[in-house]
């Protein structure tokens, strides 16, 4: 079920790019790094499918006998995020210090962060994904892993990037 597949997808580059900051390393060989991410949270990534395939399904039987990575993630998808967010790390982060009136990304929750580094991502250089999906999105991750007052947040950030991005 590609829904199921994308908001895993989805969940998991926002645990990435996360990992990445909480890190605080330089990371050399990015799709290394993220191959090696997936692999070590294969199982999680598998029943996180499992669950939103239930979640989206008719019912049925969605028990999974796969075994590869590409069932559940899209790796075309994960590729051109790590590899976007890598060379437009600079460009992304100025845009979220510029519309997080009183915030700065130091203060700033690392989640919260984490999610609006992917949906900025999404929205200046993943083209095939709609600019209100990516924001939609971004709001769903918020809810479901940050305080009450993130999605608010996030999605004000997210539309004044998207309004200065028109007005260019």
């Amino acid at each position: 079920m590609k829904k199921a597949k994308m908001i895993t997808t989805r969940e998991y580059m926002m645990k990435f790019i996360y990992q990445i900051d909480m890190n605080k390393e330089d990371v050399v060989d990015i799709n290394s790094e993220l191959e090696n991410f997936l692999n070590d949270n294969f199982e999680y990534i598998k029943n996180r499918y499992e669950e939103l395939k239930l979640q989206f399904s008719d019912g049925g039987d969605v028990k999974l006998e796969e075994t590869d990575l590409s069932q559940f993630v899209d790796l075309k998808y994960a590729d051109k995020v790590v590899k976007s967010f890598q060379e437009n790390k600079e460009n992304i982060d100025s845009l979220i210090n510029k519309y997080a009136k009183n915030w700065t990304i130091n203060r700033m929750a690392k989640v919260d962060l984490a999610i609006l580094r992917l949906a900025i991502c999404e929205i200046l250089y993943v083209f095939e994904i709609p600019t209100k999906v990516s924001i939609n999105e971004a709001v769903e991750l918020s809810k479901l892993y940050c305080d009450d007052k993130s999605p608010k947040f996030i999605n004000g950030i997210l539309g004044s990037v998207v309004s200065e991005i028109k007005e260019k």
